[in-house]
């Protein structure tokens, strides 16, 4: 069972194009270096489709993910996933919640709403008095 999943797997990762799919599986399966390449190339395969996804960039660019593209590529992708891994802390910050937000939200918007006619009750000037143009159709 197990020598034909790993027969499976070899031929999903040729598929795949990776450039050590006929490695012996045992190299494939346990520590070493053959092992270690595998895992790394599946990582950074899966980190691009991710960043595409997600729209770091917009193709699946594992030069840059693996730090071989240009110096700003490169500076632009890790700045891009900086900001995220920061967004993510703080969507698990436990003092911060989503449920919270919402309600903050609603409350704004009620607010805005029972004061409507106060907030909007001025007429707004787009134009300063010296140009303000002159219609001859009323608004």
């Amino acid at each position: 069972m197990a020598a034909k999943q790993m027969e499976e797997i070899q031929k999903k990762l040729g598929m795949l194009n990776y450039p050590r799919a006929n490695a012996p599986a045992q190299s494939l399966l346990f520590a070493g270096m053959e092992r270690y390449a595998l895992l790394e190339w599946l990582f950074f395969r899966d980190l691009a489709e991710i960043a595409k996804f997600l729209g770091i960039t917009t193709t699946v660019e594992t030069e840059v993910i693996q730090g071989r593209g240009t110096y700003e590529d490169c500076t632009e992708m890790l700045r891009l996933i900086v900001d995220l891994v920061e967004a993510s802390i703080y969507a698990d910050n436990p003092e911060w919640s989503i449920d919270e937000q919402v309600a903050k939200d609603i409350q704004l918007i009620d607010s805005i709403a029972e004061r409507q006619a106060q907030i909007f009750s001025e007429e707004c000037k787009l134009f300063p008095a010296d140009v303000q143009i002159q219609s001859i159709y009323p608004l």
